[in-house]
């Protein structure tokens, strides 16, 4: 579809054209569209995923939904591009939600090396031991949050959880954590 990179910032006001154009199926607008809106959605992509290739392929995913679904857009609720970013987000959420569970990428993170703050090479396996231990939603939001860097409101929507409960399994779990791990 051309290298979306090369156009220019779009207006808020041509977005919604644009969108509304897609939802009654003009290929060229959502060419354009795609052209001004996939650098910023790539930067959601890449901020969720961390891996260029995922990234991409949530990407894709992402502008295929948003072609389907371009009818549901209402510019009397919000912004174009508001609207393009939740659907992205949620297609991040989705293929994070459909990974095999991160402890293998908890494993990576924490064989790579020795806690530097601790200077104590048995501080990953202590670390492992601990987050084993604590419940499956604890552990999940830990890991959510630390290894794929999701903000609490991103974590309450992925977890369809209100933000006051996410915040507070979250706390909860680094005050598990830091008890199983000793002073």
């Amino acid at each position: 579809m051309g290298r979306a990179h090369d156009a220019p910032p779009a207006r808020e006001d041509e977005l919604s054209s644009l969108l509304e154009a897609t939802a009654s199926g003009d290929r060229k607008a959502f060419r354009t569209l795609y052209g001004k809106a996939a650098p910023i959605l790539f930067a959601v992509c890449m901020r969720l995923m961390r891996e260029r290739e995922t990234a991409q392929d949530v990407l894709q995913e992402a502008m295929v939904r948003i072609w389907s679904k371009a009818h549901l857009f209402d510019a009397a609720k919000g912004n174009a591009l508001g609207w393009m970013t939740v659907v992205t987000r949620n297609c991040a959420l989705s293929r994070i939600a459909a990974a095999p569970p991160p402890s293998s990428s908890l494993d990576e993170v924490l064989d790579s090396g020795p806690n530097p703050s601790s200077g104590d090479p048995s501080a990953a396996a202590d670390l492992r031991r601990c987050l084993g231990q604590l419940n499956e939603r604890y552990r999940t939001c830990v890991t959510l949050i630390h290894l794929h860097g999701l903000s609490y409101e991103e974590l309450a929507a992925h977890m369809k959880a209100p933000l006051g409960s996410v915040k507070s399994w979250v706390h909860r779990a680094l005050r598990e954590l830091a008890a199983c791990m000793g002073p």
